[in-house]
């Protein structure tokens, strides 16, 4: 702790406040993602087709992010990062104390929804800028890891939480405070200043040929990523009637293992590069789509859950090959936001058609198709080049 406290004291003032920002924003995050799917179910009472159409308005903020980043380029880095706050926090708000209707809960769940992925080219964009060459993926290891860390703490709410209250009045109690979370989050970020917001070049949009495969990784992984955000935890607490407590350890679990993990993933990309860990990734992820697919043990599906939770961590990977093969730095949040947008044509549309198969086949049909991505994953992994020059102009 000693150790902690001294690196802490000596890391750069806007790196500080930056990793408050994140760590509030991950106790926001630790909250919503362990009691979203328990929410829509004790309080809309969906069903299988309902849950699945609910990620098309949910996704649409992402398929949008390449617009909206568009119409922002030219304000700061640091105002991106402020509105993600404001969103999150008056999203969350709304889905505690204003949604009267399914119809109105959908309307706050897009307005949080566009905040944390605005989020995404954020965290990626400022982790670069406050890394040390040739240290990015640690860089973007820490922070994730510092998120993870704000997770646990999220997620312990919930566990408490659901001890003492039920019903409507749990979701009210702990959106309440994770809107104030998100909040405080803007107002951290607004301490922050990168040298990427007082450059005179604004990129709005970005379209290269050489970005080619950085797009194909994203639109594969938003077709991973989706089938077990949506599907994943569905099938935990429809099939297996897992409650709001036992969810909150699961996430607790994965954000514990998470701060470390995702630090020697960054780690790892610096070390071995992008192309050997997509490859791992690949593998990986076939073996977690065949036991979803083929497994009843609720306990290896949660320590799955658990796993592919840490694998997310690929998006440290994607950047930093982004980083190493871009034209120039000002194409890099432009870049990272197209991505998402690509990654969010697939969310938006695959849980639809994942709804459709489990409603004909089941729920093991799913990830049996997903190994399908898994495959194309491999392929588009074993693809990847590094230039053995790719420094990045200034």
């Amino acid at each position: 702790m000693k150790n902690l406290a001294e690196r802490w004291n000596k890391a750069d003032i806007h790196l500080r406040y930056f990793l408050v920002g994140v760590l509030l924003l991950g106790i926001t995050s630790g909250i919503l993602s362990t009691t979203f799917s328990n929410y829509l179910n004790d309080i809309f009472h969906l069903d299988e087709t309902q849950r699945t159409a609910l990620e098309f308005p949910r996704e649409f903020p992402g398929f949008m992010l390449f617009a909206v980043t568009g119409l922002l380029a030219s304000y700061s880095i640091r105002s991106w990062a402020v509105l993600v706050g404001i969103l999150s926090g008056i999203g969350i708000f709304g889905l505690g104390y204003l949604s009267p209707s399914y119809v109105v809960m959908g309307i706050w769940m897009v307005v949080g929804s566009m905040g944390d992925h605005l989020y995404m080219p954020v965290e990626n964009t400022m982790g670069l800028h406050l890394a040390r060459e040739g240290k990015q993926g640690r860089r973007l290891g820490q922070i994730t890891g510092a998120k993870n860390l704000a997770m646990i703490a999220g997620a312990l709410l919930v566990y408490v939480a659901a001890k003492s209250f039920s019903g409507a009045l749990l979701y009210k109690v702990l959106f309440l405070v994770a809107a104030i979370a998100a909040f405080a989050s803007g107002f951290a970020f607004w301490k922050v200043n990168v040298k990427a917001d007082r450059e005179k070049k604004k990129t709005r949009f970005v379209l290269r040929k050489k970005y080619t495969l950085f797009y194909i990784l994203n639109i594969l992984f938003g077709a991973r990523k989706q089938i077990f955000l949506t599907f994943a935890p569905w099938v935990l607490v429809k099939e297996y009637h897992v409650t709001p407590d036992t969810m909150a350890v699961l996430i607790m679990i994965a954000s514990i293992a998470g701060v470390v993990f995702r630090q020697a993933f960054g780690i790892a990309v610096d070390r071995f590069g992008e192309k050997k860990v997509f490859i791992a990734d690949a593998l990986i992820l076939f073996g977690i789509c065949a036991g979803f697919a083929l497994s009843k043990n609720v306990y290896l599906l949660f320590f799955l859950f658990i796993f592919d939770n840490l694998m997310f961590s690929t998006r440290i990977a994607r950047t930093t090959y982004l980083n190493k093969i871009a034209h120039n730095k000002s194409d890099i949040a432009a870049t990272i936001s197209l991505g998402i947008t690509m990654d969010h044509v697939v969310s938006m549309t695959l849980p639809a058609l994942g709804g459709i198969l489990w409603l004909a086949h089941g729920y093991q049909s799913v990830f049996v198709a997903a190994s399908a991505i898994a495959v194309l994953s491999l392929v588009a992994g074993l693809a990847v080049k590094v230039p053995v020059d790719s420094l990045v102009e200034k």
